[in-house]
């Protein structure tokens, strides 16, 4: 069941970020939101690779404030409304390559342009010549006479693109477009919203209030777009 939540006193903006809005959320509804249990951290991720065979795995965290365990099926109904953050394990902590295995997450197609991903194999390939040496279990089972170049997988480190922490959401829901001539990066409306347009052009609607729960802290989980608190209004 979700609580609604406290009136906002006077001069008093909920939305000035999403450590004012745990403060105030999480003092109204215990339990239902971040400040609850502390969110179990994700598999670590594999930081493999031909650059930095060494480096330690990185482990994941949520990127918002731990999240009530109790309230996580809850809130999972919201998720789709946090469906902006679908790309953002692609924008940094990611793999450039045609080595890489399927269980890599591949890296945008900008972010790998003039990447060097390629390694090498072979008893002669020295140390300081720039050629990078592939980790062993791509070099063992082959024959190799010198040194040869292989199909690397480079690891990308950089931090993920600034949407992808922690995100208060405005009480507005977001406008949404009506009409076949909308490209797929426009919010379909809802057809009921859709009446008596015309629907060979791209109408938008604009976003109103909610007037129904929604969900009020979008972030990441385990690269995994969630909601982290949900307002009744």
């Amino acid at each position: 069941m979700i609580k609604k939540s406290i009136p906002r006193p006077a001069g008093f903006d909920w939305f000035s970020g999403p450590a004012a809005l745990i403060t105030a959320l999480v003092v109204a509804v215990p339990l239902s939101g971040c400040g609850g249990d502390a969110a179990k951290p994700a598999a670590a991720v594999d930081a493999g690779s031909v650059d930095a065979p060494t480096a330690k795995a990185d482990v994941v965290q949520a990127s918002c404030v731990g999240i009530a365990s109790a309230s996580r099926e809850l809130f999972s109904q919201y998720d789709d409304q946090c469906e902006f953050l679908k790309d953002c394990p692609s924008s940094g902590k990611c793999y450039c390559g045609d080595g890489c295995s399927a269980t890599k997450t591949p890296c945008a197609a900008a972010l790998c342009t003039g990447v060097d991903s390629d390694c090498w194999c072979g008893d002669e390939c020295a140390s300081g010549t720039g050629k990078v040496q592939c980790p062993e279990y791509v070099c063992k089972d082959l024959a190799i006479s010198g040194c040869e170049k292989q199909a690397g997988c480079k690891y990308i480190g950089q931090e993920m693109a600034d949407k992808c922490k922690c995100n208060t959401m405005p009480e507005t829901a977001p406008p949404c477009y009506c009409g076949t001539a909308c490209t797929a990066d426009k919010l379909a409306c809802i057809p009921a919203k859709c009446v008596g347009k015309n629907p060979s052009k791209c109408i938008i609607v604009p976003g109103s209030k909610h007037t129904t729960p929604y969900c009020a802290l979008c972030g990441l989980l385990g690269g995994n777009p969630k909601c982290f608190f949900v307002i009744s209004p």
